[in-house]
């Protein structure tokens, strides 16, 4: 019976739409790139909805994203634990200035995952398209806005 019910939780996480982790539609913030990209990014800015981030999704359209907003500035590792897409994650500082980039992370199909550590202090964490920040030229030193 545990079994059970677990296996209708994570189906029901697995087809449940892109909403927050307390069940609200996900508020969503226009990130600029110095190019003039912009995506709109899913706020993460709930431990719960931290937590989730993109985990069970099946995708992740070019111009959309996630923006994790932290309640201190710190170092905060991400793992691709459940995630079904490669992405690109970038941690910026208080002032919006990309701190650290992993490129092409993948997603974690066995345990354990590795986590991707910037070893840096970031307040904000955004995932997009892996490619995504190649493409942009983003890498230290490049300020976005949002």
């Amino acid at each position: 019976m545990r079994r059970f019910l677990i296996a209708v939780i994570l189906l029901q996480l697995a087809t449940a739409p892109s909403y927050g982790a307390d069940d609200r539609p996900a508020k969503t913030l226009t990130i600029r790139f110095p190019s003039g990209e912009q995506i709109e990014a899913e706020v993460a800015d709930s431990e719960g909805k931290r937590s989730l981030g993109l985990m069970f999704r099946q995708t992740l359209p070019a111009n959309r994203g996630m923006l994790f907003i932290f309640p201190v500035a710190g170092i905060y590792p991400f793992w691709m634990k459940n995630c079904r897409f490669p992405i690109d994650i970038l941690w910026l500082s208080a002032d919006k200035t990309i701190v650290h980039v992993a490129q092409r992370v993948p997603p974690c199909l066995d345990d354990p995952c590795p986590s991707y550590d910037p070893h840096v202090a970031a307040l904000y964490v955004i995932e997009v398209v892996s490619g995504f920040a190649a493409q942009q030229g983003l890498h230290a030193g490049t300020k976005v806005q949002f």
